[in-house]
């Protein structure tokens, strides 16, 4: 549904739902990514590796991460540990810091690394930071855990524990991890046919 969008759809949208949130400071954090070149930014090397791709790959983490909220809601968790507001900040911004480090070159049709880019959920909450936008203390665990936390957390039972009780990290991963999923699909339909 997204992926038939322009780029100019998807920014739209994507400048709409931070506005909605009417957080403190949001206009700087839009001029601030706006500078870093989040909306002609690829997503990836990988997957979402086109001009744009970006700014797709966060709008698409955000729809699955609101389907995701919808269905924890119906298993008893409370809205207020995953507010409308936060999961479209931690969504939208999960991957900022791929905004100053990944390129796209229209001579080679291909997505590039243009800086070094460790630290990678660390660096988007520091990009963000920047702004003088502040996230929430469950936005930075929700950006900062978005990758599964084996880089905070080396034992998989206590992620398991934390993603159970700390429901927007958790719709974040896995609407992260769906996107590409989902990217993948498209961009090699041999390798995940049904056949």
């Amino acid at each position: 549904m997204y992926i038939h969008k322009t780029l100019q759809q998807k920014t739209d949208e994507c400048l709409a739902l931070l506005r909605s949130t009417n957080r403190d400071k949001i206009e700087e954090l839009i001029r601030h990514i706006t500078r870093m070149g989040y909306f002609d930014a690829p997503g990836s090397l990988k997957h979402h590796r086109f001009v744009g791709g970006l700014v797709s790959h966060s709008l698409e983490t955000y729809h699955k991460a609101m389907e995701l909220r919808e269905e924890k809601i119906r298993e008893g968790f409370s809205p207020d540990q995953m507010p409308e507001d936060s999961v479209i900040i931690a969504a939208l911004m999960h991957d900022l810091c791929k905004a100053d480090v990944l390129r796209y070159s229209s001579e080679t049709h291909k997505a590039y690394v243009c800086k070094s880019h460790k630290g990678h959920s660390q660096r988007s909450v520091r990009q963000i930071g920047y702004s003088g936008f502040q996230l929430t203390s469950i936005e930075k665990e929700a950006i900062l855990w978005h990758m599964g936390g084996k880089h905070i957390c080396p034992d998989k039972q206590e992620r398991v524990i934390y993603y159970e009780s700390h429901p927007l990290s958790d719709i974040i991963r896995r609407a992260d991890g769906k996107s590409i999923g989902e990217s993948k699909k498209r961009h090699h339909p041999q390798r995940y046919s049904d056949s």
